[in-house]
């Protein structure tokens, strides 16, 4: 069963019933003319294909140009797959007051289900709603956010979960040796890993110029691989521009992140993405992010800084990127506020 979007005067606010349940706003709202596809060239045929896992060339050219790029053959099960999809329709298709149950607070590093859906007058905003879990470090595994329903959904994540972490630190592993570092190099780079994974629902909009399931954005942390249920992700490309990734049977599309950024002293890319709605049909998305701890500090690999290219970002502490993100601190990317050469920084 797909949900679809109600009344286009529809404005309300749902609020936590006791002070232990997190707030959360679930808004749709139509506020004036704004028409983005009017505004934008539409997007080109996409370059972000599939690469082979035996082909550094191949993977350096990907990460080198957007960071971005497919795999296939990745060893992961497809029933496990399927399992994990047929879970996130399942809890999507519950009522608003069942999923409410899981509700979290509406800020960064939040856990648990939200929702929200905002027609503007001036810019793009959001148009979706989500399930976001903490997995890693086990110690920060909070299930009272875990959804009960479907009852499989608990296993089938920490088994999904499981399985992306080994994928992640294969992916590290030979983008490492793409650089010429050892295969090590990335995972060790990152210290103790952490992990998150949030499912994303992007129902029919009536009105789909008019708003983003997502707006453009890079991903703060190190490595990022989503699985996709229908076309809608698109990534910056030239001549403001955007470029739609296919939805590969079966693929895993894989984006480098701000730290990968970092610690390749800028010699691969961290994107602006974002995804992009419709009107007649639901599209859903599950991602899983690596990143470091906290106190972990990144800095330029020592092997990708010589005379000739230079230190083009500065160290720093994992916590630093984060309050730079509440504070919402930098450009157009917020990994730009940390090269050596920008004012904001010190």
């Amino acid at each position: 069963m797909d949900r679809s979007c109600q009344g286009l005067d529809a404005v309300h606010t749902i609020v936590s019933r006791s002070v232990e349940r997190r707030v959360i706003s679930s808004i749709y709202e139509k506020k004036g003319s704004y028409d983005r596809s009017k505004k934008e060239n539409p997007a080109h045929n996409n370059t972000i294909g599939t690469v082979s896992w035996h082909s550094l060339a191949q993977i350096a050219e990907a990460c080198e140009k957007n960071g971005f790029f497919q795999v296939i053959n990745h060893g992961v099960p497809v029933e496990l797959t399927d399992r994990l999809k047929q879970v996130g329709r399942k809890f999507f298709d519950l009522t608003k007051d069942e999923k409410l149950v899981y509700a979290g607070k509406p800020v960064i590093g939040s856990e648990g289900y939200g929702s929200r859906m905002v027609l503007d007058d001036t810019e793009p905003k959001f148009w979706r709603e989500f399930v976001e879990l903490h997995t890693l470090p086990l110690s920060e595994r909070h299930y009272n956010y875990w959804p009960q329903q479907p009852a499989e959904f608990r296993e089938t994540v920490e088994k999904y979960t499981a399985a992306l972490l080994d994928l992640a630190q294969r992916l590290l592993a030979v983008i490492s040796e793409s650089l010429g570092l050892k295969p090590s190099y990335l995972k060790e780079a990152l210290g103790e890993p952490h992990q998150n994974i949030v499912f994303q629902c992007y129902p029919p909009c009536p009105e789909p110029g008019k708003t983003l399931g997502l707006p453009a954005h890079s991903d703060v942390v190190a490595i990022t691989i989503l699985m996709q249920e229908g076309d809608g992700l698109e990534v910056a490309a030239e001549n403001d521009t955007w470029e739609l990734v296919p939805n590969h049977p079966n693929a895993f599309v894989v984006n480098l992140a701000d730290q990968i950024e970092i610690i390749t002293n800028g010699r691969y890319k961290s994107a602006n993405h974002r995804a992009i709605v419709n009107s007649d049909r639901t599209r859903r998305s599950y991602v899983t992010f690596y990143h470091p701890a906290k106190d972990q500090k990144i800095f330029p690999a020592p092997e990708l800084v010589d005379e000739k290219v230079g230190p083009v970002y500065r160290e720093l502490f994992y916590i630093e990127y984060l309050q730079a993100l509440a504070a919402e601190r930098g450009g157009k990317r917020l990994v730009q506020s940390f090269a050596i050469d920008n004012p904001l920084v010190s």
